[in-house]
Formats: C-alpha cells, structure tokens, sequence
C-alpha cells in the first residue's frame, strides 16, 4: 500500500512537471519550431545517455527503425503546433484544447484497428464538441491559436494511438528514445530547409538556455521515464485521471504566473471539455480492469 501511495504521489508531481510545459513554452522566447528543435534534441539525448549507461538498449529491425521514427515525426509536428498555439494565445486555451486528445483517440483507433465506433465516443465526442464551441465563442479573437491546440490534440491522438501498437514489441524508455532521435533529425533537416539554421539558432539568451534545459532533461527524459516506472503500481483508472489532471494543473499555474484570466463562458466550455475526458477515462477503466498505456512523450 505504502509503495501504491508514493507512486500515486510521483505520479502527480510528474503530472505537474508535464502541465508546466506549457508555462516553460510561454518563458522561452525562441519560436516555436527551433524551441521544439532543442527539446527533441537534448531529451532524446539524455534519454539515449541514460540507456546506454545501463546498458538497455534494444535491437531493432530496420522496419521497426522506420515506424517509429515516423511516429518520432508526428511527435514533432504535435509539439510545433502545440508550442505554436501557446505562443499564439495562452497556456490555459492551448491546454484546454490538447485536453480534447482522448476524444480524437476515439475516433482514430477505429480507423487504425478496423472497428465500429461505440456510442459511449459519440457522446462524449458530442459533448467536448459543445465544449469547444463554447471556447470559441468565449475566445472568438483567439482562433488561430484554438486551431493550432486541437491540430495538436489530433496529433497527439494518432500517435498515441501508434505507440500503443509499438509498445508492444518495444520497452518504453528505448521507443522514446528513437522517437526524440527522430524527431530531432526532421526538426533539423526543416529548419535546414527553411533557412533558420544559423547563428541565431545557438545565441539564446542564458535565461532561454535554462527554461529549454528544464524543459528537455525534467520535462521530458526524467518525467516520462518516472512516469513509466510509477504506473507499474497504479491501476488503469488511477492513472487515467492523474494524467488528465495536466490541463487543470497548467491552467492553475499559468494564472498563478502569468494572470491569466478567461470569462465564465471559456470555463464552462473547459469544464465539458475536461469533465467529459474524465467520464470518458472512468468508462475505459471499467471496461479494461489490466494494464494502462504508457504515455509517448509528453
């Protein structure tokens, strides 16, 4: 029990750590595909690092290499358009709207596994859809960064939704690892292609050097693999709600920091938004008793 409690507890702090994502994206003044471009970088780094002095990395076929690498791309693009929707409006709207990621999983799995959507994610996707409208209306001159979180969410969902595929052939720590790698070499060769790779890219301000450090070495490497190990003495359901606590912890935090304020019209869309992925995780927990899957990176 004392072992279940205290992963319980890590697991909330890490939950935290990946809620102040978005508060570091909003801190660093770099724009948002080089920011993603160190992040992928220096976690996949450090991730590599650590692998290779326990001495745990995996062999991989070359197909495999490939798949997860294109999910590595798609983890990109997620966090260029996530950093991109911050930047453009807030941390709060950016994170209310990643929060919609369960409901495109409902709609992605189907596609990818061949199955019948079930009524239980057309109701739950009715109700998030409500709960954006409402954010709409409350936000109206905050479109274009409402796009880019739910362009995210979607993201977020596809790859999650392929992860779970390869983590059944892969131990977590090794897939994140290609995948941060992966993402790094596409973040490299597109900022090669657009013409921002110079000087500029190196000469950040140390404060900037800093936020990307936290960002990339606790945000990313430390949190997920604490993140791995914890859900190891959770069950399904314990873990689907800490995780989904990350909007709310993000929103706290980023009134706390930076004043940010939305009117009751944004708050009660964020609550159907949010209220309907709880429901949503608590009706899966009863339906699978066994296992949860490990997040991608975060």
């Amino acid at each position: 029990m004392q072992s279940r409690t205290k992963s319980l507890l890590l697991l909330h702090g890490v939950v935290v750590i990946f809620g102040f994502t978005g508060i570091l994206g909003k801190l660093i003044t770099l724009p948002s595909e080089p920011l993603v471009f160190w992040r992928v970088s220096l976690g996949g780094l450090t991730t590599a690092l650590f692998l290779a002095f326990r001495r745990k990395w995996q062999r991989w076929e070359t197909r495999d290499l490939w798949r997860a690498g294109l999910v590595g791309c798609l983890v990109a693009l997620h966090w260029v358009t996530f950093f991109a929707s911050i930047k453009a409006s807030s941390v709060g709207l950016a994170l209310t709207m990643m929060a919609t990621a369960p409901m495109f999983v409902g709609f992605v799995e189907p596609w990818v596994f061949g199955r019948r959507l079930a009524l239980r994610e057309l109701v739950i996707a009715a109700v998030v859809f409500v709960g954006i409208a409402a954010v709409f209306q409350a936000e109206a001159d905050q479109t274009t960064g409402i796009l880019l979180g739910l362009t995210s969410a979607l993201l977020a969902a596809v790859f999650s939704t392929f992860n779970g595929v390869l983590i059944k052939r892969h131990e977590p720590v090794n897939l994140s690892a290609v995948e941060l790698l992966s993402a790094s070499v596409v973040m490299f060769v597109w900022l090669g292609l657009r013409g921002q790779w110079d000087a500029s890219l190196v000469q950040m301000s140390w404060v900037d050097g800093v936020w990307l450090l936290l960002l990339a070495v606790v945000a990313t490497s430390f949190a997920f693999m604490v993140s791995i190990r914890v859900l190891k003495d959770l069950t399904p359901f314990e873990s689907a709600m800490a995780i989904n606590l990350e909007p709310i912890y993000a929103i706290v935090l980023a009134s706390l920091l930076f004043h940010e304020r939305f009117d009751q019209t944004f708050y009660a869309g964020a609550a159907l938004v949010i209220g309907a992925v709880f429901v949503d995780s608590w009706l899966r927990s009863r339906k699978h008793k066994t296992g949860t899957q490990p997040p991608g990176p975060q």
